[in-house]
This record gives C-alpha cells, structure tokens and sequence, in this order.
C-alpha cells in the first residue's frame, strides 16, 4: 500500500470538495501554504507537476501535490499532445511502483473515472482510494436538517425539498441558505411546504414534473405553473423535453407495475430516473394508472404541437399558450 499518494473520486462533490479543504487546510497549517501544489486541466505543465512531485523544496519540508481530472473522467480528456505527457506520467509512475519522494504527498481528484483504464487499477490497487458517493435517503435528510440549525422543518416537508431540489449537497445546501435567510429575516421558526415552494428554484425536471402532477388533477393549477415557468423565462424547447421526459417516465412507470414491478428502486435503476420522484409518483399510482389513456393523449398532442413549432406552422412563442390549450381540451 502506497501511503502517500491518494485518490478521491466518485460521484458527491461536494463531499469530496470539503474533505480535500480539509485536508489542505491542516497541510498548510502545519507546513505553510508554499506547501500546496494543484493542477488541473486548465492549468496543468506535466513538467511543473513532475517537478513538484519529484524535486526537493527550497522552502518546505513536506508537499501535498493535487492532480485533478486524472486518472482521465468519461466526460473530459486533454488535448492529444497533453494526453501523451499524462500518459508517460501514468506509465512511469506505474513502472516505478507508485514510488515517489516520502515528503510528497500526492491525491489524484477524479469524480467519475473511467475505471477500465490501467492506471485507475494500479491505484485501486495500490493507492487510498477515498470514494465520496451520493448520500443515501436519511443521510440527505439529516444534512437538510444541520443547514438550518433553530428551525422546525417537518419530515414531509424535507422530502419535498428533496424532490424538488434532488440530491446535489451544493445545491441543498444553497437553497437550505436561503431558507436560513427567509426565516431570520421573517423571524419563521418552521419552514412549511408554501415557503419551499416560494423561495426554493427547483430543477426544469421538477417543474414539468409538478405540471405533470396538476395536468391530472387540478386544470387552474396548471395553467397557473405555466405561467410562473414562463415568468422564469426557462427556454421552450428545454422545457418541452423535460414534459415529454416526465410523460414518457409515467407512462413506462404504469407498465412497469402493471407487469409485476412494484420496487422504487428497482424501477429507478430500470428508468434511470431519481429514486426520488419515482417514490412520489409511486405513491399516486393508482390515480396514474386511472390516466393512463389521458397522459398518453397529451403526449401525442405535445409531439404535434413540437412538430407544428419546428416545421414553422407555429412561432416559438406559440408552444405555452399550444400546451394551455392541450390542458383545456382534456
């Protein structure tokens, strides 16, 4: 085991983002802030990181060297005359047994690595591996609760910020803040589901997602979201992506507990959907299942309406008010 060379990786950044400050700050606190060395791929010399790596310090006695994007992440790769330097890195330091200077401290940062490559392996291997994954469903509740210390938010209420916001920590975190605020500034000692629903921004998916859910009930409503969504000025044809997503994501939910699948989690992983939504959307099932012809016939009229904006039959302007009048007629 290579002791002084670490990697953190997976899926939560912000948990991975805290505990590298951590890390840094207590580096710097005992060997001064000439002691840290970051690269990334915006400002990554292979030639400066070796030799911070590798060389001896003038000014310090101890070195924590941090190389992020590498090993390389499925959604980003540098230039090709920067991948062959990296690679030669890789390649050395894999022939050299992950052997580097006892006073280096050296962390790889990849939050999504692609794991079939060899030097992910020769770390998972040989290196600490500190894999910081998405908080599972009390976890994500508790942290709900720590961001707003001295205020009352009832456990449903929780679980509607969850789906609204989803499972992002920076972005709990964020609108949790402003909650805080909200409330100190109310003297509000209980967040109530209306306040959520006034200060919380929630994702284009949980808009169409609420739409969705109204579009089956409450006809005013909808149009009243329709509304607020243009007001928010989310763009037509984004919008119109995340309806059908949500459309298509009901539907397919409707046969797959018609056909015996009655798992939430099962059915998010088969979905590729938030296990989130899908536990809602489970519990109004049976009222799913009873619109199934409905939500069906809003889905071809969505995809005319699409085509009759993209064909140019429509302006783009044309596609809420095309959507109202879906909503009516139904």
């Amino acid at each position: 085991m290579l002791n002084n060379i670490y990697l953190f990786t997976w899926e939560e950044t912000y948990l991975l983002d805290k505990e590298l400050f951590r890390r840094k700050e207590n580096f710097v606190l005992k060997f001064g802030q000439e002691s840290i060395f970051a690269f990334d791929f915006e400002n990554l010399d292979m030639g400066m990181a070796k030799q911070a790596i590798y060389g001896g310090g003038l000014f310090v006695t101890k070195k924590m060297v941090i190389l992020s994007g590498i090993p390389y992440e499925w959604t980003a790769k540098p230039t090709k005359e920067l991948q062959d330097q990296v690679e030669k890195f890789m390649d050395d330091l894999i022939a050299k047994e992950g052997k580097i200077p006892e006073e280096t401290l050296l962390v790889f940062v990849s939050n999504k690595p692609d794991k079939r490559t060899r030097f992910y392996k020769f770390l998972e291997r040989n290196a600490v591996v500190k894999e910081f994954k998405q908080y599972k469903e009390h976890e994500l509740k508790d942290f709900v609760i720590s961001q707003l210390p001295g205020i009352y938010i009832p456990s449903e209420v929780v679980e509607y910020l969850l789906i609204k916001v989803w499972t992002d920590l920076y972005r709990l975190r964020f609108e949790c803040e402003k909650l805080k605020i909200r409330c100190e500034e109310k003297k509000v000692t209980q967040i109530t589901q209306a306040l959520v629903d006034k200060i919380v921004f929630g994702q284009v998916e949980t808009n169409a997602f609420t739409l969705l859910d109204n579009l089956l009930s409450n006809k005013e409503k909808s149009i009243t979201i329709i509304d607020k969504i243009q007001e928010d000025g989310e763009d037509w044809n984004v919008f119109a992506g995340m309806l059908y997503w949500s459309l298509k994501l009901s539907l397919f939910l409707v046969d797959l507990y018609q056909g015996g699948v009655k798992d939430s989690k099962l059915m998010a992983s088969t979905l590729g959907a938030s296990p989130w939504q899908i536990s809602k959307s489970m519990k109004g099932i049976d009222h799913l299942q009873s619109m199934q012809h409905v939500m069906k016939t809003l889905y071809r009229g969505i995809i005319d309406l699409d085509w009759g904006i993209k064909s140019w039959k429509y302006p783009d302007s044309y596609f809420r008010l095309g959507v109202k009048k879906l909503i009516i007629s139904g």
